[in-house]
């Protein structure tokens, strides 16, 4: 949505006047006096925000390392046995940046 010709001054004495109205509400509920009390903003997440909160506090817990792979290919190197697939790997980046792109 494009919203023209807002004079930035006309927000800012709105905003002034909401924050006044807050501090006179916020006075007159003071303990002792009867004033209005302002009620608290709440938030609610959805069960699909929930759900992904969940996976990244998992995915936090997880190491970056597999560190049984890193193992054997030291082993691999120490005994001069190891052989990469260049075909393995340029399959891997190239379905890595699929997936980034789907991001």
């Amino acid at each position: 949505m494009k919203i023209n010709h807002i004079d930035p001054r006309l927000v800012s004495d709105i905003y002034t006047r909401r924050q006044e109205a807050k501090k006179a509400a916020s006075c007159a509920a003071q303990p002792g006096s009867a004033g209005p009390k302002e009620a608290a903003d709440t938030v609610e997440i959805s069960g699909a925000g929930r759900e992904l909160q969940f996976y990244r506090a998992r995915l936090k817990e997880m190491s970056d390392v597999r560190q049984e792979r890193v193992a054997e290919i030291k082993r691999q190197l120490a005994e001069g046995t190891y052989r990469a697939d260049a075909r393995r790997i340029a399959g891997g980046i190239i379905e890595e940046r699929r997936l980034d792109r789907r991001v």
